[in-house]
């Protein structure tokens, strides 16, 4: 089946709320399911659903509600469950129809069914959906692991609910994987064997969809393997939108607009523009927007020209699409606009061209002068230093290397804080015994000499994107026999 994680959980909620249809509706959320709502669903489709109410689990009202049906969508927690039990117990709303966002455990039913001495509770059922769906290919489980490697309370519990979060969307999807995961991660070893645990060992019937072993396969990789990526400055459309302004749940907040549009959304699966250049580089999303200022440019001249009643027919028909047309000029122009001021203001590609030569390049004292260069820079922000040094202790060594120090001393004069100075001299001993920089860098100096040598050839890398993920690697092998990877 076409991996589409955005249109499962939506048919996902338009069942929740066709399930209980005729009546006004109350859509009661938890802290975490309201994100994926807001992220699938508009206000319009909530209207044509007949939900007038959204309110969060957490918040009872002090009126009774008993004209509306309340539709519960929540994480099979125990907090959520005591607040559901509250609910039940006052009777807030007429009727209620629970949905759980993953497997419910025997205990927390119990404790509801003893708290419905109304009678009210029409329903109970489990729909898979303990993620964000981002994109059709792109989930979020709104948390951080942190940075804790040790078997304490909090990782495990981090642990748990990275579990639910994939297995609910394996349920979703159907798909019963093989699972492979990264040897050297105890974190991912823990996750690998939770998920296979629960797929082949607990609910095996719940996995029976029926499919050939191997026909799907899951890769649990330790973000921790790759620390580079994460510091390099991004030219990618939806890359750069996300680090520059920042994104949350398809939402992007505009600093410098100069009309009342402070918010706007970006979503892939209702602005074809977006879908279409979302992993275009800078340079050639400046020319995709042009493109698209000029298209609109040109139908809006035909537009102005209504000499008859059928020019204006067509013009009435065509309006939808037209001012639809508009928004996403004006959204698009606004966003490229914001980005542009930013870039200029903290010079990043003055900053993501020394990036990439320390990560990529071959000549360490053309990286070391360019660092300290810019590190000497005040029109560069203390942040950007923060990551050029970082990039710097990663690929050239640790603590007694004499240019190192040099870095070091050199960031102790741009005002930064005492945690990222901490950080930064710690830096080599957090890395160090966990992570093989040769696996890091190796194949960096290869693809550099390699694109200076077909430089001026069509589909060559240019100087702001030589850096090649360490992901690559893993997406090329993962077709290898399982014994390489568990």
């Amino acid at each position: 089946m076409t991996l589409d994680v955005s249109a499962v959980v939506k048919e996902y909620i338009w069942k929740m709320l066709s399930d209980c249809s005729g009546g006004m509706k109350a859509f009661i959320l938890d802290d975490f399911t309201i994100n994926i709502v807001s992220v699938v669903f508009s206000q319009t489709e909530l209207l044509q659903a007949e939900v007038f109410l959204v309110e969060r689990l957490q918040h009872i009202p002090v009126k009774k509600l008993q004209h509306f049906k309340a539709v519960c969508f929540v994480r099979p927690t125990m907090k959520n469950c005591e607040k559901l039990c509250e609910h039940l117990k006052r009777h807030i709303y007429g009727e209620y129809f629970l949905f759980f966002s993953h497997l419910v455990q025997e205990n927390l039913l119990q404790k509801i069914a003893a708290s419905d001495e109304y009678e009210v509770v029409q329903q109970v059922q489990e729909l898979y959906a303990s993620f964000v769906p981002v994109d059709p290919s792109l989930f979020s489980l709104e948390f951080s692991f942190g940075m804790n490697y040790s078997p304490s309370d909090k990782s495990l519990r981090a642990t748990d609910r990275v579990v639910e979060g994939i297995s609910s969307l394996l349920l979703s999807l159907k798909w019963k994987p093989a699972i492979r995961f990264q040897r050297s991660s105890s974190r991912c070893r823990r996750v690998a064997e939770e998920i296979h645990r629960l797929a082949y060992i607990q609910e095996p019937g719940l996995f029976d969809f029926r499919q050939k072993v191997g026909d799907y396969q899951l890769i649990v990789l330790d973000r921790m393997e790759d620390p580079v990526t994460p510091l390099l400055s991004q030219w990618t459309y939806q890359a750069m939108v996300h680090e520059i302004l920042g994104i949350k749940n398809n939402k992007v907040q505009l600093r410098h607009s100069l009309n009342d549009e402070k918010e706007i959304v970006l979503a892939s699966s209702d602005d074809s523009f977006y879908q279409e250049n979302m992993f275009s580089n800078y340079g050639d999303l400046g020319l995709a927007v042009k493109q698209l200022v000029d298209n609109f440019q040109a139908i809006s001249k035909i537009n102005k020209q209504i000499e008859s009643i059928d020019d204006m027919h067509r013009f009435i028909e065509s309006f939808p699409e037209f001012r639809h047309q508009s928004g996403s000029v004006a959204k698009h122009v606004n966003l490229i606009s914001e980005l542009s001021k930013i870039i200029n203001e903290k010079s990043l590609m003055t900053v993501s061209r020394a990036e990439q030569e320390v990560v990529c390049g071959s000549d360490r004292v053309l990286a070391f002068d360019l660092v300290m260069d810019l590190l000497a820079d005040n029109k560069i922000l203390p942040f950007e230093c923060l990551k050029l040094a970082l990039l710097f202790i990663l690929r050239y060594g640790g603590h007694g290397n004499k240019q190192v120090d040099e870095v070091m001393t050199a960031l102790t004069r741009r005002n930064l804080d005492q945690l990222s100075l901490n950080l930064v001299r710690n830096f080599g001993k957090i890395v160090g015994s966990t992570i093989n920089t040769e696996c890091l860098f190796w194949n960096q100096n290869f693809f550099s000499r390699a694109s200076k040598l077909v430089g001026d050839l069509k589909g060559a890398e240019n100087v702001f994107t030589q850096h090649q993920p360490l992901l690559l690697q893993a997406r090329r092998a993962y077709d290898r026999p399982l014994s390489r990877w568990i």
